[in-house]
């Protein structure tokens, strides 16, 4: 575990999130970074025994992949590809795991929205405190800069183990705070600024050829 909100313990949380890695390249399975979170997340939420696993994500803003893709709880909708947080409840539920458990928040672009839509959509029902599962260099980067300006509750950090180096992208942080600084306190409001920002940052990112921050 890596420390969040201070004072906060395992026995505390009530709560799993699940923010998006990525997908396969035909944008219709999880990669396998995706699918390693997925199963700390089950295995946690086994263990805790009470509350809700909040799968989060879509695509990033320069992922073209996938054949548009409909589903009949987003009515009117078009996605490219299936969703990063459709196709972790997938791997859940393949898995075994209570579907009255799993919330699913597909319309997210990056880290901070993960974040922003998953707390103020409603999706976790209540204001208990959340374990989110990453691996460590995200986790790292969601603890010290994403999450102290998105959640309205406490949460602590799950590591995921990875067979490689995790270090993530230098920029991913300084982007991060850039999408995150200064949001206003209403939800709306809050969610379309950061969209708009992630949206601007990555395509100058995809111009300039650096495309692993989320």
């Amino acid at each position: 575990m890596l420390s969040g909100t201070p004072g906060l313990t395992l026995d505390q949380v009530a709560h799993v999130l699940v923010p998006g890695h990525g997908r396969s390249a035909d944008g219709a399975g999880l990669n396998p970074g995706g699918a390693d979170r997925c199963r700390i997340a089950l295995t946690l939420h086994r263990h805790l025994g009470r509350g809700l696993i909040v799968c989060a994500g879509y695509k990033s803003p320069v992922d073209g992949k996938g054949d548009p893709w409909t589903t009949p709880e987003a009515p009117g909708e078009t996605f490219r590809g299936v969703p990063e947080a459709d196709l972790m409840r997938d791997w859940l539920l393949a898995e075994g795991a209570d579907p009255d458990a799993i919330r699913v928040e597909r319309r997210s672009i990056d880290t901070v929205t993960n974040l922003l839509r998953a707390e103020h959509e409603g999706h976790f029902g209540d204001g208990r405190p959340v374990a989110i599962v990453a691996q460590r260099g995200h986790l790292s980067r969601i603890l010290s800069v994403v999450a102290p300006r998105t959640l309205r509750r406490d949460y602590l950090g799950v590591v995921v183990p990875a067979p490689g180096p995790t270090r993530e992208n230098p920029l991913a942080g300084p982007v991060s705070r850039a999408i995150s600084a200064f949001l206003p306190s209403d939800p709306t409001a809050s969610i379309a600024i950061a969209s708009r920002r992630a949206e601007s940052l990555w395509r100058t990112a995809q111009r300039l050829g650096k495309r692993s921050y989320h």
